[in-house]
């Protein structure tokens, strides 16, 4: 019987009964088999404060059967109608909605309806909450429908057939940021794991998704992600911890009480905290339960899913800490020297994604894998150094790339004056460093150059570690430092990086140095 129901046990007559015994090796033996009317379960059920509805749902014209429309039933009451119950119909189009006596009788002080049953109208609606068929409430005080009893029965037709809902889509993991993974990414077993165009590593957050549906072959859905480190044998679960907060969707509700209609949205995030204004997704264990509401007509509103499914944070795969230390090198020199400590190449990973059914009142399905990036390069290691170290020297911690500049004639001052020779030293360095640039603006300027290891006193790898010193006159395309105004001019050292988190690149790092001709 249903829970939350009072009822002692009940006695109930059905027959007067003659065994018929038939003898067999081990004994005497009697069946009966009997099925109780209607009329009486229902009176039972009654007894124990279990009612029922049983309908179907059909075409007017044509009495076809209509699948998988939702109907509500409704109590009619003087003060408050109350919903009792909702179902929705199968392939015949029938439905059955079970509720409990005390759905109709709240028991108030007050209590205006004193006999009998609930005073039954429906509403019929598509999964997305928009109305095919709304009773008026007065229908609830039709002859058949007043006072209904614990077993009621009802035919509901209507006047046109619902448009097919939207398909179900098959959840796939396909994209990191705006990169797909199969096409976008140098992803084999053997590739680089750096994106195709520019090869990027990946840093810090990365906006994982691709296709999602609410459900899986009709169930609510349920995904997790996993990773391991390339060469492990074992895989591990992404856990709530390591996520940041990002929108999967939104939260969408019609009101048709006003005119025009108003439309109220709230966004659906995952991880993190949310706001006062959004809604947040519960985890079931690592697992994330796609958020089920339909009504966008009715109830809460109808969730929309954006294809978005987790912002996973890239430095909880592994450590990248501390800090590399390079505060003992000067400008100009190599990034492993004289300390002997090496840039850290980037870590390669795989990430899957899996889904699995979880129906209500039932355990979860096996899982699925529905997307499985092979090869992904992260680097979060950071840099500590001293920008312009000879000349009021400003130190970075957990710098992204070292990017340092001097001049030679400055000296271990800022004071000297410039008259015949310019030298510019610089260190730029990161495992996926990128264009590196230097400039000196004033008078006649700007002049630029790109310096590479072919230049005279340039040393080191253009893709890792660059450095040395290139005299001005290289700079300038030929102009010697004796032909400068007498001014201030700017030295600035610019350094890409090789790197995205999926939707955004970092700008470049930046040193700069005065010095004053004349």
């Amino acid at each position: 019987m249903p829970e939350g129901t009072e009822a002692g046990p009940l006695q109930v007559s059905i027959t007067t009964l003659q065994p018929q015994w038939r003898k067999g090796e081990e004994g005497a033996r009697f069946g009966w088999e009997y099925c109780i009317p209607e009329r009486f379960w229902c009176q039972v059920r009654g007894q124990f404060g279990a009612w029922t509805i049983c309908g179907d749902v059909t075409l007017c014209e044509t009495g076809a059967p209509v699948e998988g429309v939702t109907v509500i039933a409704f109590d009619r009451d003087w003060i408050q109608d109350d919903e009792v119950g909702i179902a929705t119909t199968d392939g015949n189009g029938r439905f059955r909605i079970d509720y409990l006596q005390q759905d109709f009788e709240p028991g108030t002080v007050i209590d205006v309806e004193l006999v009998g049953g609930p005073d039954l109208y429906f509403r019929v609606e598509t999964p997305a909450g928009q109305p095919l068929l709304s009773e008026d409430p007065s229908a609830g005080r039709r002859s058949s429908r007043e006072n209904a009893g614990p077993c009621f029965c009802v035919d509901l037709c209507l006047d046109e057939e619902p448009d097919d809902p939207d398909p179900e889509v098959y959840p796939a993991f396909t994209q990191v940021g705006g990169y797909d993974f199969q096409t976008d990414i140098d992803s084999g077993p053997a590739g680089t794991g750096e994106t195709v165009r520019g090869g990027r590593a990946f840093h810090r957050t990365l906006r994982l998704n691709g296709i999602m549906s609410k459900t899986l072959n009709g169930n609510p859905l349920e995904y997790k992600f996993q990773y391991r480190e390339r060469g492990a044998s074992s895989w591990k679960n992404v856990t709530p911890s390591q996520l940041r907060k990002m929108k999967i969707g939104t939260l969408e509700k019609v009101e048709t009480s006003v005119s025009p209609p108003r439309i109220r949205t709230k966004d659906y995030v995952v991880g993190g905290t949310p706001d006062s204004d959004e809604v947040g997704v519960t985890f079931n264990g690592n697992w994330i339960p796609m958020p089920q509401k339909s009504g966008i007509f009715s109830g809460d509103g109808s969730f929309v899913p954006n294809h978005n499914q987790i912002q996973l944070d890239s430095r909880t795969l592994a450590t990248f800490t501390p800090a590399v230390d390079l505060t003992g090198i000067d400008a100009g020199e190599s990034a492993e020297a004289p300390s002997g400590v090496s840039l850290v190449q980037n870590k390669h990973f795989e990430i899957k994604m899996l889904v699995r059914e979880n129906p209500p009142n039932s355990s979860p399905s096996a899982s699925t894998e529905v997307g499985h990036l092979e090869n992904i390069a992260i680097n979060n290691r950071l840099y500590d150094y001293v920008r312009h170290p000879n000349w009021m020297g400003e130190p970075v911690d957990d710098g992204l790339a070292v990017a340092m500049v001097n001049l030679k004639e400055l000296g271990s001052g800022g004071c000297e004056g410039i008259e015949d020779a310019l030298n510019v030293r610089f260190t730029a360095a990161h495992p996926n460093l990128g264009n590196v640039g230097i400039t000196v603006e004033g008078p006649g300027g700007p002049y630029r150059t790109s310096p590479t290891p072919s230049d005279p006193n340039v040393n080191g790898s253009r893709d890792e570690n660059l450095y040395g010193s290139i005299d001005f006159q290289n700079i300038s395309g030929g102009k010697k430092v004796e032909e400068l105004k007498n001014c201030a001019y700017v030295v600035t050292l610019s350094v890409g990086v090789l790197l995205t988190n999926g939707d955004r690149v970092p700008s470049n790092r930046h040193d700069q140095i005065a010095f004053c001709k004349g």
